[in-house]
């Protein structure tokens, strides 16, 4: 049981009403929303609900992300 933030990717397919169900159920089992982009969500949540937010349907993945202070790298593209 470890509050871990994770990545969830969501099918294609999902209507918007699958996905606020997602939201609620994520919300009522104590988690936190942090980021919702298109097909995409990112949450923390306990470890122990891992399976709950699997089986939900419209979910295609479940997966752990680690920021851990990283910095992300500027990309400069050089026109000749």
């Amino acid at each position: 049981m470890v509050f871990e933030t994770y990545l969830i990717s969501l099918n294609d397919s999902i209507s918007s009403t699958e996905v606020e169900h997602i939201l609620k159920t994520l919300t009522s089992l104590g988690g936190n929303v942090n980021m919702v982009v298109k097909r995409s969500i990112i949450a923390s949540f306990d470890s122990a609900h891992l399976d709950i937010i699997r089986k939900k349907t419209g979910v295609k993945l479940v997966g752990g992300i680690n920021f851990k202070g990283r910095k992300v790298r500027k990309i400069v593209k050089r026109e000749s």
